[in-house]
């Protein structure tokens, strides 16, 4: 079923609901250059279980691209999400699952004031922003392993700091250059592209490019040191091209109730190999399932 729903600024948010809205919901949240589809492997794995719930974030897919880009804050995304939960979950928390820029907006409802709605957190390929300040200075302060996994991320600020580049990106995108990238990125990691997966995503959601403009400078160069009681579990894949396991996997101090996996596959496991994510999500979301509505504190 397919939804639309108004954000708190009015902008007009796709939302896909699958399975029974009377099991435990799961909520995905897809990165750049993707839309909800990504997590159509996933669903088809779960929604015999799950009251599986995806949507394409602003500036993506069928849901609207607000033109500023104040419009992409964090604050607003984490706001969607809390929307959403609040329409689809019938009061009870969620499960969240999120996948590179997917996982920084999950992060931050976690770590916000919603953080009451949410049963558990599954990461993918994207740590909080807030964090990534905090652990590099640990790492430039632990000796020469440490400054080789900062250095191990130099991809991150090269493709980060292109897309933050106005006029040019958007042109690259349009043109199919970013997709071509990301093809050859796909076929990196396993031979071939996953099967369902649009050709063109960066040319048609380039609009949401602006999260990292608007997100990137702010989080990073002032970040807030971000707690959450929410139990949660980081999917680390091993052959991730542009986001290292080291990177993603500091949480314990973030998260006290936190576990970590090490998972096969590179940047779009939850794609290419959905029915060993959707295994891991499976097991965690069933240990942390609750029928109790809760309330913040």
């Amino acid at each position: 079923m397919e939804h639309t729903l108004l954000a708190s600024d009015g902008v007009r948010l796709a939302v896909c609901e699958r399975g029974n809205p009377a099991s435990p919901t799961l909520l995905c949240v897809h990165g750049f250059p993707d839309d909800h589809s990504v997590w159509d492997g996933l669903a088809g794995e779960l929604d015999s279980e799950f009251h599986v719930v995806s949507f394409d974030v602003r500036g993506s897919g069928a849901s609207q691209a607000p033109p500023r880009i104040g419009d992409y804050r964090l604050d607003q995304l984490a706001d969607d999400i809390g929307r959403i939960i609040d329409a689809f979950a019938g009061g009870k928390p969620v499960h969240l699952v999120g996948h590179d820029w997917g996982s920084a907006q999950a992060w931050h409802t976690a770590t916000g004031a919603s953080q009451h709605k949410i049963a558990s957190l599954t990461s993918i390929s994207g740590p909080c922003l807030d964090h990534i300040p905090f652990w590099i200075g640990d790492r430039l302060a632990a000796g020469p392993q440490g400054w080789r996994e900062v250095l191990a991320m130099w991809k991150s600020p090269l493709y980060m700091g292109f897309f933050q580049i106005p006029w040019l990106a958007p042109l690259m995108c349009r043109l199919g250059v970013v997709d071509t990238v990301i093809g050859l990125a796909e076929r990196a990691e396993t031979g071939n592209r996953p099967a369902g997966m649009p050709r063109h995503r960066a040319r048609v959601n380039r609009a949401g490019l602006k999260i990292y403009t608007a997100n990137l400078g702010p989080r990073l160069l002032r970040p807030q040191r971000r707690h959450t009681e929410v139990p949660v579990q980081v999917l680390a894949p091993r052959s991730d091209l542009f986001i290292t396991a080291a990177s993603q996997v500091d949480v314990a101090r973030w998260a006290a109730n936190s576990r970590i996996r090490s998972v096969e596959g590179g940047h779009w496991a939850p794609a290419f190999r959905p029915r060993e994510i959707a295994a891991h999500v499976r097991e965690f979301a069933h240990q942390h399932t609750t029928t109790e509505k809760k309330g913040p504190k």
